[in-house]
């Protein structure tokens, strides 16, 4: 299943400083794994919300737009080494029961925002 988050009804995000005049809307289409979706949910609430909002809480609509700002700033070795230790942090019997209870929130998280695989 393809979740599509361009549309009318989504504000483009911006990239352009105040003093800047924009000059286009680029689209780019990403092909990301739910493990790298949940990074960037839990990267994007860090930045955004400085740890004040937790995974569980947002909205499907806000997990999608939190990915969005996400995608958009982390390089794609970020993006996999976060995606790496978030899984880690789920799946590892040896990790801190609050360290898997807020990466089990961001799958939790992905799912409501992009609830189909693809394969």
């Amino acid at each position: 299943m393809t979740v599509s988050v361009e549309g009318a009804a989504v504000e483009p995000l911006s990239m352009v400083d105040a003093y800047d005049v924009p000059h286009a809307v680029v689209t780019v289409q990403v092909l990301v794994s739910r493990d790298q979706l949940a990074a960037a949910v839990l990267d994007a609430v860090g930045d955004v919300f400085g740890g004040g909002r937790h995974a569980d809480e947002l909205t499907a609509d806000e997990v999608r737009t939190l990915v969005r700002l996400s995608l958009a700033c982390m390089s794609a070795l970020e993006l996999q080494r976060a995606a790496e230790g978030v899984a880690s942090m789920a799946g590892s019997a040896s990790s801190r029961p609050d360290d898997r209870a807020v990466a089990l929130a961001a799958y939790r998280a992905v799912d409501r925002a992009f609830p189909g695989t693809l394969g």
